[in-house]
C-alpha cells in the first residue's frame, strides 16, 4: 500500500499527516525531530507497514502543515498536536516513536498514560543534552539562509549537515523542507520562527519526571556517534523508566533514522512486535 497524504486539524491548526499501511493494524505514531517532517520516516515506515498503521506527522510549523501563530512551539502545544490525532484517527492500540525533540514530544504525552498507549520508542532524545551538541544546533539555525536561488544551492547547504544521508533522503529533505515562491526561489517550509538559534530545551526535571510518569514499555535508542545524548544519560534513561530497554544504533549520529535506516529498524521493528504487535497475532 503506498504512501498517503491526510490531516488533522489542532488548535485550528491543519496539521498534515503521511500515512502507510492499513488502518486496521496496529497504529505507530512517527513524531520527526526539530527540522524535519513526516517523510523522514518514510523508509522505516515502508519496512513496517506490513505489520503496523504507521502515520507521520508534519509537526506543526513544518512540512505541509500550517504554522502556528505567535510562534507556539512549546512542548505543550505539541502534545495537545499529538492528543488530536489520537483522537481523530480513532487510534485504540498504538505506539510513538519520537525522534530529539519529537522524543520530547513524545515523553510528555506518554507521561500522562493515554489510554491505548502501548510502548514508546525515544531516539536521540534525553532529558539531559550534551552542550557540543546543542552548540551544533545552534551555530547550524544561526547561519541557515532564508530562501535558495536554486535547489542545488540547498542541497550544497543541505549536504555537509546530514553526511550520512542517501541521496533518496536528501532528496526528500528537498520535497519537504522546501517550496518555491513566486519569484522563484525556494523558500523553506518550516515557519522561520523555528530557526532561533537562542531555543531552549525543557528544564531537565521537567523530562526526568516525565521519565518516571511512563508507564508503557519503552526502547531507548541512541545513535553510536551522537554529540546530543551522551551514553551515560541514555543508560540512566533506560534504568529510570520502568520497563525499558536499550539499542545503540551503529555508525549514526544524532540523525539515526536516515544515517543507517537498516540498522535502525532491525531494533525498533522487533521491539514494536513484542509489544504493540503481540496482541494482534
Amino acid at each position: 500500500m503506498p504512501a498517503r497524504s491526510t490531516s488533522i486539524t489542532s488548535q485550528g491548526l491543519s496539521l498534515h499527516l503521511v500515512e502507510w499501511g492499513a488502518d486496521e493494524l496496529p497504529a505507530v505514531v512517527l513524531l520527526h525531530g526539530l527540522r524535519a517532517y513526516g517523510y523522514w520516516f518514510e523508509e522505516f515506515a515502508e519496512a513496517a507497514a506490513g505489520s503496523f498503521h504507521l502515520i507521520a506527522l508534519d509537526q506543526r510549523g513544518r512540512g505541509a502543515s500550517d504554522w502556528a501563530p505567535a510562534g507556539r512551539y512549546t512542548t505543550d502545544d505539541y502534545v495537545a498536536d499529538i492528543a488530536a490525532l489520537v483522537e481523530q484517527k480513532n487510534l485504540h492500540r498504538y505506539a510513538l516513536v519520537g525522534h530529539s525533540m519529537g522524543g520530547t514530544n513524545a515523553l510528555n504525552y506518554a507521561a500522562a498514560k493515554p489510554p491505548g498507549l502501548e510502548a514508546l520508542v525515544i531516539v536521540d532524545s534525553a532529558p539531559e543534552l550534551d552542550p557540543r551538541g546543542l552548540a551544533r544546533i545552534r551555530e547550524e539555525l544561526g547561519r541557515t539562509p532564508g530562501s535558495f536561488a536554486s535547489q542545488e544551492e540547498a542541497l550544497d547547504f543541505l549536504r555537509p549537515l546530514h553526511r550520512r544521508a542517501s541521496a533518496r533522503s536528501l532528496a526528500t529533505r528537498l520535497e519537504w523542507m522546501l517550496m518555491q515562491d513566486a519569484q522563484g526561489r525556494w523558500q523553506w517550509r518550516i515557519d522561520p520562527k523555528i530557526f532561533d538559534p537562542r531555543m531552549t530545551p525543557d528544564p531537565p526535571e521537567r523530562s526526568w519526571k516525565a521519565v518516571a510518569d511512563v508507564a508503557c514499555p519503552v526502547l531507548v535508542v541512541r545513535g553510536s556517534d551522537s554529540d546530543l545524548v551522551t551514553r551515560d544519560c541514555a543508560d540512566r534513561m533506560a534504568a529510570e523508566f520502568r520497563h525499558a530497554s536499550r539499542a545503540e544504533i551503529p555508525a549514526a549520529a544524532h540523525m539515526v533514522v536516515e544515517d543507517n535506516p537498516a540498522a535502525f529498524t532491525a531494533a525498533v521493528l522487533p521491539f514494536l512486535e513484542n509489544t504493540l504487535g503481540a496482541a494482534s497475532r
